[in-house]
């Protein structure tokens, strides 16, 4: 009887607690929503030690009026090549091309730390270079963004084509 009257009152005492959740206190905008969802992150290791990292979202979806005439992305890399200053390489100083669906960009453009762009991207960070990246147009099928390089190996990262 007493396990009862403790058990309803339990029930009672938490019926009257609020719907929401940790998750609802960081609201977002589509666009960074979108964003979140586009977002594909891959490295290349050898020998367990990471010599590539790279993170990006396809931009197509995120602003689907804007990107209409090719493929755009935002892009973090980071290469593992010693001390060397981060300020002083691209994609190619150490090898790696960067190619989408087997063709290469038609622009690399570097993006400064100001850059409102680089918002979307949650990877934010010193050691990173960010890129806004635009590929030609692809009609259909899956698209896949790859990085590699002749000695370290490679990376895919697959995003669905939207109609």
């Amino acid at each position: 009887m007493r396990f009862s009257i403790i058990a309803l009152c339990t029930i009672v005492g938490f019926s009257g607690c609020a719907q929401k959740g940790a998750f609802d206190m960081f609201k977002m905008d589509e666009a960074h929503e979108r964003s979140v969802e586009q977002l594909r992150t891959g490295a290349i290791l050898e020998s367990l030690e990471t010599k590539a990292l790279v993170s990006a979202i396809y931009l197509n979806p995120v602003y689907p009026q804007t990107y209409t005439d090719g493929e755009y992305f935002i892009g973090a890399f980071y290469f593992s090549k010693g001390l060397r200053n981060v300020k002083k390489w691209d994609i190619e100083t150490f090898g790696y091309s960067l190619t989408l669906n087997g063709k290469k960009a038609t622009s690399i453009e570097e993006l400064k730390e100001s850059d409102p762009k680089r918002a979307l991207i949650p990877v934010q960070n010193n050691w990173n270079k960010y890129y806004f990246i635009r590929f030609d147009s692809v009609q259909e099928g899956n698209l896949t963004l790859v990085l590699e390089s002749n000695q370290t190996g490679s990376v895919a990262l697959s995003y669905p084509k939207g109609k």
